[in-house]
This record gives C-alpha cells, sequence and structure tokens, in this order.
C-alpha cells in the first residue's frame, strides 16, 4: 500500500523533492529500478501535466542507498498554474511496479511569474 505524502511546489522556482525508500531501516538497492512520477489536475485526468521519469532524467536513482530525488526546473514549474493537482510515484523493477507514494501536490502562486 502506498504511503499519501503531499508536496507544495512553488511557482517559478525549482522544485526538489528527495527522499529513501527503505524497509524498516534498511534502504532499498535501487540498482535497475525506473521510476515515474505523474502530477494530474485529477485522478480520472487521461492527461498528465507532469511526467517526471528517471528516462527523462528528472528523477535520480541512488543505488544502494534507497535514495530518490525528483527536480523540476523553475521553467518547468512557472508553466504550472497555481493550485491543487494529485500526483503517485512509482517504482519499477521490471518485473514488480510499487506505486510508493500518493497525493496533492500543490503549486503556489509566484509574483514573479
Amino acid at each position: 500500500m502506498s504511503a499519501k505524502y503531499n508536496l507544495v511546489c512553488e511557482q517559478a522556482a525549482t522544485f526538489t523533492f528527495q527522499f529513501v525508500v527503505k524497509t524498516g531501516d534498511t534502504p532499498w538497492n535501487l540498482t535497475g529500478y525506473t521510476a515515474t512520477m505523474t502530477i494530474k489536475p485529477f485522478i480520472e485526468s487521461t492527461a498528465a501535466t507532469v511526467t517526471a521519469t528517471t528516462a527523462n532524467s528528472k528523477i535520480v536513482l541512488g543505488t544502494t542507498n534507497g535514495q530518490a530525488t525528483v527536480t523540476l526546473s523553475s521553467t518547468q514549474t512557472a508553466n504550472l498554474d497555481p493550485g491543487r493537482y494529485v500526483y503517485d510515484f512509482v517504482l519499477n523493477s521490471g518485473s514488480v511496479v510499487t506505486r510508493l507514494l500518493e497525493g496533492k501536490f500543490v503549486v503556489t502562486p509566484g509574483v514573479s511569474v
């Protein structure tokens, strides 16, 4: 079962979210994994607002330390309308897909946009 964690993103600022995937106190070995974080305006939406992946380098996975880092540039966040979105973060080992996180993704308005 995925954990629920709400994120706040400041419009027109670099967004970085970093966490460690663990079982108990032991970090996962993420060697060979891929990851996807999908942000949509609402759950039933057929179009993603942002898709961050290991393939497009918006997600970087550590290997034996279990670390995952999601980064969106200030240009990317400037293109997001302020408001509430939903997201999930999925790891794929090639044979097993695990949805680790899900929640709200709130974009706060920027004055300097």
